[in-house]
């Protein structure tokens, strides 16, 4: 019985750290946004989350190390919500395959706006190595994109094209767009799923009939 409750008290007590630990990241998240990357310090994410310094220091070493985690949790989300079109017999159509992945990551940048906001409105040319972290974001980003495009050519869904220009012209509307919804429109509702399409529709077909 004793050993029982030795590791009850064991479990609570490792998910009262990861609670905690959570929170702290939600509040950095929360700080990050309004005040921006490069002005907030780990004193107001301290006093966001109602946390002692020690607490925060156990489980970050430093502001860019809390950062570096929320970047990584959403473009871990942002590559999941990509999804490998089906062309099986059978499978939904592509273009419905294609919208559902843009719904997919419309949703997760609105869910996550506080990061998306730090993302998009961080300007570059500060902090050399604030750049370089952004640079690998976009990176990723860009690779994920260039893996569809080919995928895309290889099923005949998309026409020959330099897969390198085209995913910065797709993340670069995606970008704007983005920024426009979740930065300068300053929360307004949005209906995402109008948004997702139209956004799939420009980037397949531009503007012309």
């Amino acid at each position: 019985m004793s050993s029982a409750r030795d590791d009850g008290r064991v479990a609570r007590a490792a998910r009262q750290r990861h609670d905690r630990r959570e929170q702290v990241l939600v509040c950095a998240e929360r700080v990050f946004s309004r005040k921006g990357y490069h002005a907030a310090g780990v004193a107001d994410i301290i006093a966001e989350a109602g946390v002692a310094r020690g607490t925060f220091y156990l489980y970050f070493e430093s502001k860019r190390a809390i950062f570096d985690e929320l970047l990584g949790r959403l473009l871990a989300l942002l590559a999941g919500s990509v999804k490998r079109i089906d062309v099986a017999p059978g499978a939904p159509p592509p273009f419905e395959q294609l919208l559902a992945n843009v719904n997919r990551v419309v949703d997760t940048l609105y869910d996550h706006r506080e990061m998306t906001r730090v993302l998009l409105r961080t300007a570059p040319g500060i902090d050399a190595d604030f750049d370089r972290k952004l640079e690998e974001s976009d990176g990723r980003l860009r690779a994920i994109i260039e893996s569809a495009l080919a995928t895309g050519e290889t099923m005949g869904l998309v026409r020959p094209c330099d897969h390198e220009l085209a995913s910065l012209c797709v993340l670069g509307t995606v970008k704007e767009v983005m920024n426009h919804y979740t930065v300068e429109a300053g929360g307004r509702s949005v209906d995402r799923r109008r948004l997702a399409r139209d956004l799939l529709e420009y980037n397949l077909k531009g503007l012309f009939r």
